[in-house]
Formats: C-alpha cells, structure tokens, sequence
C-alpha cells in the first residue's frame, strides 16, 4: 500500500519558536503562523535556505505579488501573512505536495528508474564534509531508513546542494551515454554564496525576501510565464526543454528548481533509499537579474574564453574567510553597476532592502540580520569540504543608496582590519626571525593573522550592529581604528613577551639587525600610518 504523507497539512518543516523551543510544522502552520516562529532550522544549517525559497515560491504564487511596494507595505505593517491566500492556494494544489503521488510525487519523478535497482540513503543526506563520520548526520541505522518528514526536508536540500559528478542514467534521459549520466554541477544553490535578510521572526523574514513585482520589473527580473514546478506539468527524466538552456523564467522557476531527477523508496513506514539522476542544469552566468541571494564577480577567464565584453559568476563564500570581511561586495552603493563594468554587483536582495528603506516601506531606523550560508565543494564538485552558516546585524540603511556613507564606512572599517592583521603577522614573522627561527617564519604570521581576525571579528560584529542610519560616520570610523589599535596592540604585547630572550638579543648586522625592539618599533610605526584615526580618540573611548 503507497504511504500517505502531504507536505501542506503533514509536519516536516522543523522550526524554532520564539521562545527558543523547537517545533514541526506543515507547510499550512508554518505560513499560517509565521509570526510566532523565530526562524526555519533543520538537520543541517543548508536547510534553511531551500526551505525559505520554497515559501517564498508559494507566497508569491498564492498573492500574484506583491504586485507593488503599497501592497508589501500593508502585508509589513500587519507583520503577518496572508494566510487566507496561503491556505486557499494550497488547498488547490495540494496534490501536487504529496510526498508518494503515483503520479506527481513532490520533487519528483514517479516512474524515474536505472539499470541499477535505488541507491540507500548515503548520497541523498549530506556529511559535512563528505564522508567523514564525525561530521555525518546520520551514521549506522540512520543511513538504512529515515522518516517521511526527515526525508522531505533532505529532498529539498538534495535539490538546492546535491554534489555533482557522474550518476546513473535515468531510462527515457537523452543525455545518457552508457548507463551514465554525466555531471551538469552541484544542485541549485550549490555555487551561489547564498545570503538573505533575516526579520525579528519567520513572517519578517519571508516578507523581507518577498520582492514586489514592480521591484522586480525595474530590476529586469522575468515574470512573464514564471511559474513554480508544481503549476508545470510532470517532470520527465528527460531535462526540461528551455530558451536559452539553462535559463530559469523567474523567481518562481528558480526558487523550485529541479537540479535531479528523483525517487524515494519506502517500505511502507519509512524512507529507504533514493533514486538520484541528473536533472536541470542551471546556468548562473549573468544571472545576476534573476537570482537574487548571492553577490556577483566579473570573471576576466570567461570573457576571453567567452569573448564577451562582460561575464558576471556567482561569489561563492570561502570558509576560510569570515563573512564580515566580505561585506563590501553585498552593499548596492560601492558597485556601479554591471553596466558601468564593475568588479562586482551586489545580491538583488540587497538591492531590494536598500530600495525598500529608500522610499520608507521600511522604518528609517530598521535594522535585520544579514544571514550567509552555502556549502564548499572540493575536487570537481563531487565532494562537500565545509559549510558556511555566519550573519550579521545591521542597518538597512547600509543597504539605501542615498547613503553611500554608511557603505562607505562599513567596508573602510574591513580594510582598517585588514592592515592592521597584516602588521600584526608582519611582526610575528619579524619575532621569528629575530629568534633565529627559519622553517616556521610563514607559519608565525599566520597564526598571528589568524588570532587577529578572530579578535577583530567579535569586535567589527558588535560596532557595526551599533552603527544606526543616523550615524556620525567619521566618529564611528575612528572609534572603530581605536578599537582596531587597542585589540593589535594587546596582541603584539604578548607576541614580543612569548618570543623570549633570543628575539630580545636579535638576529644579524647592520641594516638586517632584526630583534623585538626593531621588530615592534616597525610595527607601531605602520599601525600609526594605517590607524591614525586611532590616534586622534581620547583616552578611554575604547573601554565602553
């Protein structure tokens, strides 16, 4: 006998309330009651996400909007969604949610078949990093059969961040080539650097990502013809035919796009396997209009190979380099413009919160958090290396054009912490040498960089969160070059006690004499160049 479970009216979104507790919810509570939920949560910190376009696809379809920023205004001020809408509109779609349709299972494709019989559960519930057991999500039992709601929230997940590579060849899939199919990429979220705005609950966060359609228009986001996969009719094995290939036909395409064929096997009682092959390959370049929750970088390799006179590709986080540091590539009012040619252009989302405070949807002082999260893929992007899951409190402000000021300020504040690491390493290597050290001078100075961004870090988080849309710009700058110096200079304490009597007495003659008091002499005498805001606070101002 085919299960029964229906993501509209079946618990399986897992969320957390506003008093911290957790919950399970269907599709029609998780909408319904938005308001009083913190956010959405999940086996892993990806979920979140893919979970969040889902609603947003439904939202969108269920209002026909919001057709303008009016019509969004009234939706925030009642700071609850249009549950009326919400439930009508998925009353009538219904079907098309079921988990184990014979003919039009959610997600995916009933009759999908290969010459192998399914695969178990390794490939369909994501390691991080893959293969590694200490990091498994499931282990032993939880790899032979999961729940039907566990296993709705890793289909989803499987759909936005499935590894490429080779997979077996789906029957009725044109592209096969001798039982294979052969890689397209990692799922649909899997090389963006996924960011959005994050409200005080899970009703300000859909409504915050909720983009009018009249925003959307000006943007050069399609709309026409753009309909969420369950509106479509039945996938196939086969890829969906589109013009060009690869291109999505709006936020609704994309936000439920099928980057693999898929289907559960189930006992009955639980989920026992999954059925995996290629899907829709997703063609990100120049996206930029349509995609709204990443940052965008010109890529010189792809226009000479292209020989286009431009070619803007997905910023993708990099785990070894914390979010705070890359800020200046999210806000609207340091790019030009892909049209002026720009180095980088700023998430649509961005675009679209500083817009919103601009023409006073939102309130002038309104802060939210900025929330990053994607997963890193190392050789051919058939393995999981780590995972991104980092936010940040700010002004919606240092998103508004009309104060480029605020941006201004905000990616300064990153280069201040920039110079001042890169003397603090300058002075480890310095120590090092000046105690006879060779092999470990490199070394030094990384772990000198190292400590120093994770001090400045905690710090840079707590001053921008204070830096309101009616800040005095040049005194939070040089409060924050006050802050800067008093973290490095504590720093560069320790490191010239921990060096010892070697570095005390030094290294060489001459011009090359190298010891502590040379070594924290220069250092000073940079952060003096780099800091001299720093300089200019009274005493104290650092403290509070």
């Amino acid at each position: 006998m085919t299960p029964r479970f229906n993501l509209v009216h079946d618990p399986w979104i897992t969320v957390q309330r506003l008093d911290g507790t957790s919950a399970t919810v269907s599709l029609t509570d998780c909408l319904g009651s938005a308001a009083e939920y913190a956010r959405i949560t999940g086996d892993l910190p990806t979920q979140a996400l893919p979970v969040l376009r889902l609603l947003l696809a439904i939202v969108h379809a269920a209002t026909d909007g919001p057709a303008d920023g009016e019509e969004w205004r009234r939706l925030w001020e009642s700071k609850r969604l249009p549950a009326d809408d919400i439930t009508e509109y998925l009353a009538a779609q219904s079907d098309r949610f079921e988990l184990f349709h014979p003919e039009t299972p959610f997600y995916q494709v009933a009759d999908l078949v290969t010459k192998k019989a399914e695969t178990g559960l390794n490939a369909f519930i994501a390691d991080v990093p893959t293969g590694n057991p200490k990091y498994a999500t499931r282990t032993a039992e939880g790899l032979e059969r999961i729940g039907f709601a566990e296993a709705a929230r890793w289909l989803v997940h499987c759909q936005a961040f499935d590894l490429s590579g080779i997979k077996g060849a789906a029957d009725g899939d044109p592209r096969a080539k001798g039982g294979k199919s052969y890689p397209i990429g990692p799922g649909s979220l899997g090389r963006l650097g996924g960011v959005y705005a994050e409200g005080d609950d899970l009703a300000e966060t859909i409504l915050l990502n909720l983009m009018p359609l009249d925003f959307l228009e000006s943007a050069g986001t399609p709309i026409e013809g753009d309909l969420p996969v369950w509106e479509r009719e039945p996938q196939s094995p086969a890829p969906e035919r589109r013009e060009p290939e690869g291109a999505p036909k709006g936020l609704l395409d994309l936000y439920t796009w099928q980057s693999r064929r898929l289907r559960l096997a189930t006992d009955g009682q639980s989920v026992t396997g999954a059925v995996i092959c290629q899907g829709d390959r997703l063609e990100l370049r120049d996206q930029w209009a349509v995609e709204p929750m990443t940052a965008w970088r010109r890529s010189e390799n792809q226009e000479k190979l292209l020989k286009l006179e431009r070619v803007y590709l997905p910023r993708r986080h990099d785990p070894d380099r914390a979010f705070w540091r890359g800020i200046a590539a999210s806000l609207p009012a340091l790019s030009a413009g892909t049209t002026a040619g720009a180095r980088s252009e700023p998430p649509l989302i961005a675009r679209w919160i500083g817009h919103a405070h601009a023409s006073g949807l939102l309130e002038h002082h309104r802060a939210f958090h900025y929330h990053a999260v994607g997963l890193a893929y190392g050789t051919q992007e058939a393995v999981v290396t780590d995972l991104v899951d980092d936010r940040l409190t700010m002004a919606a402000a240092v998103f508004d054009t009309a104060h480029p000021e605020l941006a201004a300020t905000v990616a300064e504040a990153v280069n201040d912490a920039d110079k001042a690491v890169r003397a603090l390493a300058a002075l480890a290597r310095d120590l090092a040498r000046a105690a006879g050290g060779r092999d470990g001078v490199d070394g030094a100075g990384t772990s000198a960089a190292s400590a120093g961004y994770a001090a400045l870090g905690a710090r840079y988080r707590t001053w921008l969160a204070e830096l309101g849309a009616d800040a005095d710009t040049d005194a939070a700058r040089a409060a924050w070059q006050a802050t800067v110096w008093a973290e490095v200079r504590n720093a560069a304490a320790r490191l010239v006690r921990s060096a010892g009597e070697a570095a005390w007495k030094g290294r060489g003659t001459g011009a090359d004499r190298i010891n502590s008091a040379i070594a924290e002499t220069r250092f000073r005498r940079k952060a003096f160049k780099d800091l001299e805001l720093a300089f200019k606070v009274p005493i104290g101002a650092t403290d509070r």
